[in-house]
């Protein structure tokens, strides 16, 4: 994808990188794929398993660059979490502020790129 789509429907990211917290990196998140099913929905599989399940709004911004509001249904064990990603669709980069409760929680920076969907568990 040297192009910034869009729409992410029917799309599948597989995104690898690193978290910062201050509780450390979550290592079972290094490498998952985030599989668009619809305008407002999309799950995360990691190692074959469904990991996660979210809202989320993306904004195409120009070709180069989108961005995603995720608010997962549950993210290490919190329920008010706000994953907010920049898309850099030529560089395939993807990072990202999270907070939680309204205040910041962690960080991403890692490489995405597009795959073939995963089997939803």
């Amino acid at each position: 994808m040297a192009k910034a789509p869009h729409s992410l429907v029917g799309k599948s990211l597989e995104w690898t990188g690193v978290h910062h917290s201050l509780t450390g990196d979550f290592t079972e998140l290094t490498t998952h794929t985030v599989t668009y099913e619809t305008e407002t929905s999309c799950y995360v599989t990691a190692n074959g398993a469904l990991v996660g399940e979210a809202t989320y709004t993306y904004q195409r911004l120009d070709d180069e660059m989108g961005i995603c509001i995720y608010r997962p249904t549950e993210y290490q064990g919190r329920t008010d979490v706000i994953l907010n990603a920049m898309f850099d669709f030529r560089n395939m980069k993807d990072r990202a502020v999270l907070t939680a409760g309204g205040e910041p929680f962690a960080v991403a920076d890692g490489d995405m790129r597009e795959v073939e969907t995963p089997p939803r568990p």
